[in-house]
């Protein structure tokens, strides 16, 4: 008997939702407010806050408030912590993709 398969990792599990992935790719792209954010994917703006929650939950996406309009917050893609995350869940797939660091300079 196999043993159990291990549960995917934080990233792979937040990523792996079609709708989740699409906010990724966006915010990649740029910062949005959550109603450009609707424009731009087509869903309702309680779905997407929603997902927006989840995203800023797990760190991979912040958000600020809007220095001309209190009211309007603007999502930002968290670059680093998604290339940590998809490192370290590379290095759970299999060893041989763990990121070494890089050389010091001599």
């Amino acid at each position: 008997m196999a043993p159990p398969a291990p549960t995917a990792p934080a990233f792979v599990r937040m990523a792996a939702h079609p709708l989740r992935w699409r906010l990724l790719t966006a915010l990649a792209a740029g910062d949005y407010r959550v109603r450009e954010l609707v424009d731009l994917l087509g869903h309702p703006q309680n779905l997407i806050s929603y997902h927006l929650r989840l995203l800023r939950g797990s760190g991979l996406v912040t958000s600020r408030r809007s220095s001309f309009d209190a009211r309007d917050s603007y999502y930002h893609l968290d670059l680093d912590r998604c290339a940590d995350a998809l490192a370290a869940a590379g290095a759970e797939l299999h060893p041989a993709l763990r990121l070494d660091p890089a050389p010091s300079p001599v």
